[in-house]
């Protein structure tokens, strides 16, 4: 059996199994009736139908995980950091506006003075 690997939204997840069944050597009797031999072929697919079962169910997991954890770093930032950012915001213009107009008067006194 091989798994393939994909990525959906930042998440790897196996997106498809390749199963092959074991090959009959020649010297390994074949099935004595046919009865035998559907039910091999059933337990073959049944084996085939449980690896892809198995790996959907698996990327369904990893996805529902990712979408909980997505939804919780929302939460986070609406309830959270959204509401702060005003309020460091109006924290730091006047010292903004502090600094442009040192830099303002810097400015003119470089020009008044000839320096580049």
């Amino acid at each position: 059996m091989e798994v393939q690997w994909d990525t959906l939204m930042g998440v790897r997840h196996p997106a498809a199994v390749v199963w092959t069944g074991p090959v009959r050597s020649p010297a390994e009797p074949t099935p004595s009736n046919t009865a035998l031999a559907h039910a091999e072929t059933g337990y073959r697919a049944a084996v085939r139908a449980a690896a892809e079962h198995a790996a959907r169910k698996a990327t369904a997991e990893l996805l529902a995980a990712e979408a909980a954890w997505t939804r919780q770093r929302v939460r986070a930032l609406r309830r959270h950091w959204i509401p702060r950012l005003p309020r460091e915001l109006a924290a730091m213009e006047p010292a903004l506006e502090g600094a442009e107009h040192e830099e303002a008067v810097r400015r003119r006194w470089a020009a008044a003075h000839g320096v580049r």
